[in-house]
């Protein structure tokens, strides 16, 4: 019996067979393009042309050395501008405390103006009394002695006071206090004169400087002038700390019977413009 031809067996590939093949193509060709992509890529990066070069030892020093200098320049101005703006701003707070404290004093007293809260009658003492009354005041100096305040204020221009020294306002007379946030004030009531606060007053005659001018013999040359002024107001307003400096930290007023006015210093460039209008310099050299 002849040997009968069997013909092999090939299954018929189904719908999900060929489904897989054409998934795996694709997945070997996708593996195969980016792996020739990266590789062009890195090769690309690191060619020549497109090779970052790194900042070699000498250059970081360099480059570190510059940014010192150019902040030793400007560090020590802008330190001042900041320490400027924060006593503008204390200085605006404290200006506000006592024009405050000043009106509430007079509405109380049914005053007309400020020779009525002045009562010529009175001593230093309850003048400064009464107005402290109006403040959050942690610690009183009575006229006559040192405290609260400094001793003695620079004047905003350094000036001559004919012996050859720096002129200063000294503080000694005035009835002072600090507040609770940590500013002075000190007032210098004016008292025995007219009722509207008139009253003559002896001054010292000054050069076209300002400097005080001797009289030669020890004293200074005097002049005579009629005016209304209630009392001399000074205010601090970080208090001890320094430079205690008028047109600085601290700022003068004359008070008449009609305002507060501005003396030796102009408190609106703090208030409007924030900024100081002040000569730093040594109250105990010798004047140059």
């Amino acid at each position: 019996m002849p040997e009968s031809f069997v013909e092999p067996f090939t299954p018929h590939p189904s719908r999900f067979t060929r489904r897989k093949a054409v998934i795996r193509i694709i997945r070997d060709v996708g593996k195969a393009w980016f792996s020739d992509t990266l590789r062009a890529g890195f090769a690309c990066a690191h060619s020549a042309p497109f090779r970052k070069a790194a900042f070699t030892l000498a250059e970081v020093l360099i480059t570190l050395g510059i940014i010192g200098v150019v902040a030793a320049m400007t560090l020590p101005a802008l330190v001042a501008n900041y320490k400027n703006k924060i006593l503008a701003n204390q200085t605006k707070k404290t200006y506000a405390t006592l024009l405050n404290a000043m009106n509430k004093w007079q509405y109380e007293m049914g005053a007309s103006d400020y020779s009525g809260i002045f009562i010529q009658s009175k001593t230093q003492r309850e003048l400064g009394n009464e107005f402290f009354s109006y403040l959050k005041i942690i610690k009183k100096c009575p006229g006559g002695q040192y405290g609260c305040m400094a001793d003695t204020y620079k004047f905003p221009k350094a000036r001559n006071d004919g012996q050859g020294k720096n002129a200063t306002q000294n503080m000694k007379n005035f009835q002072k206090a600090i507040l609770a946030d940590g500013s002075s004030i000190g007032l210098l009531p004016y008292v025995n004169g007219a009722a509207d606060c008139g009253r003559t007053f002896t001054n010292k005659v000054t050069d076209s400087n300002g400097n005080w001018v001797s009289d030669g013999k020890g004293g200074y040359e005097t002049t005579t002038s009629y005016s209304r002024q209630c009392g001399v107001l000074i205010i601090d307003a970080n208090g001890l700390k320094g430079p205690n400096q008028l047109g600085a930290d601290a700022y003068s007023f004359i008070i008449t019977n009609k305002k507060i006015a501005n003396w030796h210093t102009q408190i609106d460039s703090a208030i409007i413009d924030e900024s100081l209008n002040y000569v730093n310099y040594d109250s105990s050299a010798d004047f140059q």
